[in-house]
């Protein structure tokens, strides 16, 4: 499986072909709006993505971005996008039309391609929001999205995941609804997660954090972490 992290909370998942993109920012929305400094830029352009599928955690302009995903659908006319209800909302509100949506529920599987996807509850602002659990090649990703630790939430994640979680994505900014640093190590360790990467920092000056801190720490409990370079591709 190939992974390549595409800033904050944005990935792109491949594997027999098939792209998975999820909550993918490559506008300047953002900073347009509320005047937020940039510190790196997208590491695609819309017609270079080419997903096959989108799935959108929430519904905030750094996830479901309002410029760059109609850019990237007029690039992949069979891309099939989906979320929770709070996103599809919005997608429509974008002008996705029915055809390309599907509307998911919390703890209930779907597939996209090869991918098996299941949202589970993530604690934030939008509260509908979720975090994904993604299965592919007999392995069992856990990505957060964003979310504050509340002490269900382990049990949640292990519930769904269903076995071992070889890889753990999470959010370390720990601001705006989001675990820090700290938390982000709690969480992995409670999950048993074999692998664990951080995001949703290093792209804007007003909301980052270090990587450094949450890596040393799981490196202590024999987790394997590393800093991802964003548009590098992974193999997992």
């Amino acid at each position: 499986m190939k992974l390549i992290w595409l800033t904050q909370g944005g990935f792109l998942f491949e594997t027999a072909g098939f792209r998975l993109a999820v909550d993918p920012y490559i506008s300047n929305f953002v900073e347009k709006k509320h005047k937020m400094r940039r510190i790196s830029k997208a590491p695609f352009l819309a017609k270079e993505l080419k997903p096959d599928h989108i799935y959108c955690t929430h519904d905030h302009i750094d996830h479901v971005d309002p410029e760059g995903l109609p850019e990237i659908l007029s690039f992949s006319n069979s891309c099939v996008v989906s979320g929770p209800d709070s996103v599809i909302r919005k997608y429509i509100e974008l002008g996705i039309g029915n055809e390309k949506l599907v509307r998911t529920k919390l703890n209930v599987p779907f597939e996209a391609g090869p991918f098996k996807l299941i949202p589970i509850e993530s604690f934030h602002s939008d509260t509908e929001a979720t975090g994904l659990i993604i299965k592919a090649e007999g392995k069992t990703i856990y990505l957060s999205g964003d979310t504050e630790f509340k002490d269900e939430l382990p049990e949640n994640i292990i519930k769904e995941a269903g076995g071992k979680i070889d890889l753990a994505i999470v959010c370390i900014n720990g601001k705006w609804g989001n675990m820090n640093d700290r938390q982000a190590f709690d969480l992995v360790v409670d999950i048993s997660a074999a692998m664990a990467i951080p995001m949703h920092y290093g792209l804007f000056a007003e909301n980052t954090a270090n990587p450094a801190k949450f890596i040393e720490l799981c490196k202590g409990k024999n987790i394997n972490s590393f800093e991802l370079e964003a548009g590098k591709i992974f193999e997992f």
